[in-house]
């Protein structure tokens, strides 16, 4: 019996919901990750207020430009080497005929260099998850 209204409810959201087409990020830095992060926290958040993703017919297109990303110093070890950044993003979302701006900032530390730039990506996945509420906002307007 409850599985009925479950099935209406899924049926008619995929069949009222509004396709959104990813057409990539503009990205003039070179972190490469931070261009796979932003597609998938944008793809995540879509499905998430009942979207579709699609790249046919009327769909609205999304267009991710980054406008900064900035790491700065923050800490040095008493070898007067950098420890801990902050990691500055702000980056500007086109849906179809209007755009928002998002931005945020979370630090980072360096606890040893054999860690790569795992921190780094990590840092990024914090501060998108940060901001991912006015996304989703901005998103369903």
């Amino acid at each position: 019996m409850r599985v009925i209204p479950l099935a209406l409810a899924l049926y008619f959201s995929l069949v009222f919901s509004e396709p959104f087409c990813i057409k990539g990020v503009e990205n003039d830095t070179r972190e490469p990750y931070l261009n796979y992060a932003l597609l998938k926290t944008v793809e995540k958040a879509v499905l998430e207020i009942g979207g579709e993703l699609r790249c046919e017919g009327d769909a609205k297109g999304i267009l991710i430009r980054i406008k900064n990303f900035k790491e700065t110093p923050i800490a040095y070890t008493p070898q007067q080497r950098v420890s801990s950044y902050n990691l500055n993003l702000s980056f500007e979302v086109v849906v179809g005929d209007r755009s928002f701006s998002l931005s945020g900032v979370v630090p980072y530390s360096l606890v040893s260099g054999g860690l790569g730039d795992i921190p780094r990506r990590r840092a990024i996945d914090d501060l998108l998850d940060k901001i991912y509420l006015d996304l989703l906002q901005n998103l369903r307007r």
